[in-house]
C-alpha cells in the first residue's frame, strides 16, 4: 500500500492543492473560508469557555490553549470525514480507472495536511507575541506530530471508507460519532478537571497522545515523552495495520458494489 501510495505522489499532491483552492469554489470568499471557518469556531469556543476558565490554563490564556489542541483536532476530524467519504464521492474514476482506492484517501489526508501547516504558520506567530511564547528548535518537532496525526486520520478513514461504501447507513452514524467524539478529549476543557487518576485512561482514545504531544511541544517547549512516543507508535501500528488488511481484502468487493 506504501508503494502505491509513493507511486501516485504527484496525484495526491497536485488533487490536495486542487481540493484546497476550489473547495468553496462559488463563493464570494473562495479558498478564504478554509481560514474563516477554524477561526470562527476558534473565536465561538473561546469567547464561551473563556468564561469558564477566566484565569486561563497551564499559565496562559485559555485561547491558546484552545488554538494548541482545536487547530490538530480540526484538521484529524476532516481527514476522517472527507476521507470516509473518498470512494463514494469518486465511484466514477474507481470504476473507469485503475487507480488504487487508497489514493483517494490519502488525497483527503493530505489536504488535511496542508491544512495544519497553513493553520499553524498563521497562529502561531499571534500566539506567540500574544503570550510571549518562545519559539525555538523544538518547534521542529512539529511537521514530524503532524504527519504522524494525519497517517492515524488516514488510517482510520481507509477503514471507514470500505464501510461507508459498502453500507450507506454508516455516514449518519459516523456525523453523530464525529460529533460526540470531540468532548471525550480534554481539547476545549483542560484535563485538570478530570481526576488525576482517570488521566491516564484518555491514552485509550487514538488521537489524544498525539494532540497532547503537539499541544506540549507548543506550550511548554517539551518534546514528547518515551511513553507518547510508545503510544503514538502502537496506535499507528494497529490502526494503519487494519486499515491495510481491511484495504487489500475489501478494495475489489467494493468498485463492484459501487
Amino acid at each position: 500500500m506504501l508503494l502505491e501510495l509513493y507511486k501516485h505522489r504527484r496525484y495526491i499532491w497536485n488533487n490536495a492543492c486542487n481540493e484546497l483552492r476550489y473547495r468553496y469554489a462559488g463563493t464570494g470568499l473562495g479558498a478564504l473560508w478554509n481560514i474563516l471557518n477554524p477561526l470562527f469556531e476558534i473565536v465561538v469556543y473561546g469567547g464561551v469557555f473563556s468564561l469558564i476558565f477566566p484565569t486561563g490554563v497551564r499559565g496562559g490564556s485559555y485561547l491558546v490553549f484552545l488554538i494548541a489542541g482545536w487547530i490538530p483536532w480540526r484538521t484529524f476530524l476532516d481527514a476522517i470525514s472527507q476521507g470516509s467519504n473518498a470512494f463514494v464521492e469518486n465511484t466514477n474514476y474507481l470504476k473507469r480507472l485503475a487507480i488504487p482506492t487508497e489514493v483517494f484517501v490519502a488525497r483527503s489526508a493530505m489536504l488535511s495536511m496542508l491544512l495544519l501547516a497553513i493553520y499553524l504558520l498563521l497562529l502561531l506567530p499571534i500566539t506567540a507575541v500574544i503570550e510571549q511564547l518562545s519559539i525555538g528548535w523544538h518547534l521542529l518537532g512539529l511537521p514530524l506530530l503532524g504527519l504522524m496525526l494525519q497517517s492515524l486520520g488516514f488510517g482510520l478513514a481507509l477503514i471507514l471508507a470500505h464501510f461507508r461504501a459498502l453500507f450507506p447507513d454508516i455516514k449518519e452514524l459516523l456525523n453523530k460519532a464525529l460529533s460526540l467524539w470531540r468532548w471525550t478529549l480534554p481539547i476545549i476543557y483542560p484535563d485538570t478537571i478530570v481526576p488525576e487518576h482517570l488521566r491516564p485512561w484518555f491514552y485509550l482514545n487514538p488521537p489524544y497522545a498525539f494532540i497532547e504531544s503537539i499541544r506540549n511541544l507548543i506550550l511548554d517547549q517539551a518534546l514528547p515523552t518515551f511513553w507518547q512516543w510508545a503510544t503514538m507508535l502502537l496506535w499507528l501500528t494497529v490502526i494503519l495495520g487494519l486499515g491495510f488488511i481491511i484495504n487489500r481484502n475489501l478494495q475489489f468487493e467494493v468498485r463492484d458494489y459501487l
